[in-house]
């Protein structure tokens, strides 16, 4: 590449650039398959189609396309964009010869306009008489513009006339030139060619009605898939499925979630027939593969959580479950991002089913640094229920993070699995007192026998007393309700001590030996109590000891009834 030509490429973007070399190359395509197929062949349909889309995108993204005609190539801002040096077959060729030194393409382009310039521009002259510019003209296509040779001559100075490096400044003179000029005043069509009769009318409201209906999207899908499954070419064939690719993705991001479900359901039904081979299996499994990205994810979570569309949530599901463990990581995502409740069980459903056979796909996302994400993994294992889905909830018993231990926890509470039950005896050892007590309620709850000798070495632990009031209650109301009478000793002494110079210690002491009381139902709580009251001679430990004395005779009337 000479240094005029890095130069000339300076003025346009890379992208941009490579944007338009993508159009010509499609225009280049599609003007063979016009010489080719017949108008109604699927495979110029589907490239018909294409070029109007990456025209449509481009001319969106950078305005207007404007292409200077060289003898065998088209620049664009300077920079090279196509080349082809054989006249027969070169387009910028046959556009120079005619006398056309440059192209413009407006926003608002349809694919027929294009297809008529390409019907043009694309095939040889019929006759000398029959050149390219009189065509154009005749068939005055809105959106396409061009100048020829001719108006380059008029738009120069004299001075600068015949030079080649000035033709860009001379193309926007003209052009503004054009802009100035008044527009032409409609053409009146004769009265009596808008004239209908009876039935052409009735034929004519008929069309209309059946296009109103009608959704061009379905006919694309309709084409393609009919294209993609009788093609024996294995190019095309990858053409093919990789547009069915965009088009889904693009659906997905606008929001058109039932066509991009259509499209998505042909692509699994093709890689799921009966004698498909590898080569041919490959690019539609990449082509499912990459529906769910980055930008489909964060367009999917924006649109789920803003919308109320409960209608699209069952194809939502049915697309994930389809798109299945390739999207594993991009349904996490999804997972780790909406707010909205059900779409989060949708996801959790999904997600259950895709990783009932093996669970351990979802390792890697356990690590993951967003405790809500890895709480619902928890749920989603749990649901699963498998052992090696337990194994893995187990294993974050000692994770960093409460809320994640904290609904590891709630799962041993509600698990029938009588083998993960001892697992909640390393709660009682958690950095989180909250969590502490909440596994000493669950144990006392659930009455598990091999729970209350730990329960006893946390009560006669040296350092017992420096722990929160709540847990000290909690670890008490725990030693009475799995010990019963074996836990009145203990308890005794807790009720009995005195405190000479720490009066508000020993209120917390009868406190928490009466909730230890209060889980044991033997005779021998009532005995113990009165004992107490006539050793507490007075004062607020003597009503809190006379409330247990009322309470115990209660429930011994109960228990005699």
């Amino acid at each position: 590449m000479t240094q005029e030509t890095l130069q000339q490429e300076d003025t346009i973007g890379k992208e941009e650039h490579a944007s338009v070399v993508q159009i010509i190359q499609t225009m280049v395509k599609t003007s063979k398959a016009l010489r080719i197929y017949l108008p109604n062949n699927p495979v110029l349909i589907g490239f018909i189609s294409e070029l109007g889309t990456r025209m449509t995108v481009h001319l969106a993204r950078y305005g207007e396309l404007s292409l200077e005609v060289d003898p065998f190539a088209l620049r664009c801002q300077g920079a090279k964009v196509y080349e082809n040096t054989d006249p027969k077959e070169s387009i910028a060729s046959r556009l120079y010869a005619d006398g056309i030194r440059a192209l413009f393409f407006d926003q608002g382009v349809q694919s027929a306009e294009l297809t008529a310039f390409l019907g043009i521009a694309g095939f040889d002259r019929l006759s000398h008489d029959d050149d390219i510019v009189t065509r154009l003209w005749e068939r005055n296509l809105q959106h396409i513009g061009y100048l020829t040779e001719e108006d380059f001559r008029e738009g120069a100075p004299a001075e600068d006339s015949g030079t080649s490096g000035d033709q860009r400044e001379a193309l926007e003179r003209i052009r503004q030139a054009l802009l100035e000029q008044p527009p032409p005043a409609p053409r009146m069509i004769p009265k009596h060619l808008l004239m209908l009769n009876a039935d052409e009318e009735k034929w004519l409201q008929g069309a209309l009605e059946a296009e109103g209906r009608c959704n061009g999207l379905d006919d694309v899908i309709g084409v393609l898939a009919a294209t993609v499954a009788g093609t024996r070419d294995p190019e095309l064939y990858r053409d093919f499925i990789s547009m069915m690719e965009t088009l889904a993705v693009t659906l997905l991001l606008g929001g058109d979630m039932g066509h991009a479900l259509k499209l998505v359901r042909f692509l699994d039904r093709m890689r799921q027939r009966s004698g498909i081979t590898e080569e041919q299996r490959a690019p539609l499994e990449a082509a499912l593969a990459a529906v769910l990205s980055d930008a489909t994810v964060q367009t999917l979570q924006v649109a789920l959580d803003t919308t109320d569309a409960r209608t699209g949530y069952g194809e939502l599901k049915e697309l994930l479950l389809i798109l299945g463990l390739p999207a594993l990581g991009p349904i996490c995502e999804l997972l780790g991002r909406v707010e909205k409740l059900k779409v989060r069980k949708l996801l959790i459903e999904v997600l259950v089913e895709l990783g009932r056979e093996d669970p351990a796909v979802f390792r890697p996302f356990l690590s993951d640094p967003r405790w809500y994400l890895v709480r619902n993994l928890v749920l989603i294992l749990s649901l699963i229920g498998t052992p090696e889905a337990l194994r893995m909830i187990l294993g974050l018993t000692s994770n960093r993070e409460a809320r994640i231990r904290r609904e590891v926890l709630g799962f041993l509470e509600r698990t029938d699995d009588e083998k993960s039950k001892p697992y909640i005896l390393k709660y009682l050892r958690d950095e989180s007192s909250a969590l502490r007590i909440k596994a000493l309620q669950v144990l006392a709850r659930e009455r598990l026998p091999f729970a209350l000798k730990p329960i006893v070495a946390l009560a006669a632990a040296d350092d017992f007393q420096e722990r929160p009031f709540p847990e000290r209650m909690a670890v008490c109301q725990s030693l009475g309700e799995l010990g019963q009478e074996r836990a009145i000793p203990m308890l005794r002494e807790l009720l009995m001590k005195r405190y000479w110079f720490n009066k508000g210690n020993e209120k917390e002491a009868v406190q928490l030996a009466l909730a230890g009381l209060a889980r044991v139902n033997g005779s021998a709580v009532l005995p113990l109590l009165e004992e107490a009251r006539s050793q507490k001679r007075g004062g607020e430990l003597r009503e809190l000891i006379d409330q247990a004395v009322s309470e115990a005779r209660a429930a011994k009337a109960g228990r005699k009834r």
